[in-house]
């Protein structure tokens, strides 16, 4: 008789093993549907304090350029003034801006340039630089690249 107790408490244990495994696996899907839902708060409830400090606010651009203006009065050679921010910590040794020139039907005519050495961190440079193409056919540029290392 005590052999058939213990086969039934054996079945019991099995049972209670069983019902846990399905009730697990329906949480599990549960919260897998929550965090593919879109429901932002049990995501993040559920994310690890090293992934959350991750996510930062964007770096800032390394370079800024402002205050461009384009000089065509020279008759044989165009130029874009502008001063060009380093917003980084650190020397650059050499940096660079680009520009193309474009005529009134936007096709591009030319292309212009100016480049320094050793600007320093936080340091501006007043640059003007000087483009390919004819004075009276241009009459737009666009900042291209900024190179600096």
């Amino acid at each position: 008789m005590a052999e058939g107790k213990k086969k039934g408490i054996g079945k019991i244990i099995l049972v209670v093993l069983a019902v846990l495994v399905v009730v697990g696996a329906i949480g599990s899907m549960a919260n897998g549907a929550n965090s593919s839902s879109g429901d932002a708060s049990a995501a993040d409830a559920n994310q690890p304090a090293e992934q959350a400090a991750e996510v930062q606010a964007p770096e800032p651009e390394p370079y800024t350029v402002t205050e461009e203006v384009m000089d065509t009065s020279n008759g044989f050679a165009v130029y874009i003034d502008g001063t060009l921010t380093n917003n980084t910590e650190n020397e650059v040794g050499y940096i660079q801006v680009e520009y193309n020139l474009y005529d009134a039907d936007g096709a591009q005519v030319g292309t212009a340039l100016a480049n320094t050495n050793n600007l320093q961190p936080g340091g501006t440079w007043k640059f003007e630089a000087l483009g390919t193409a004819s004075p009276d056919e241009v009459v737009s540029f666009e900042l291209i690249d900024v190179t600096g290392f």
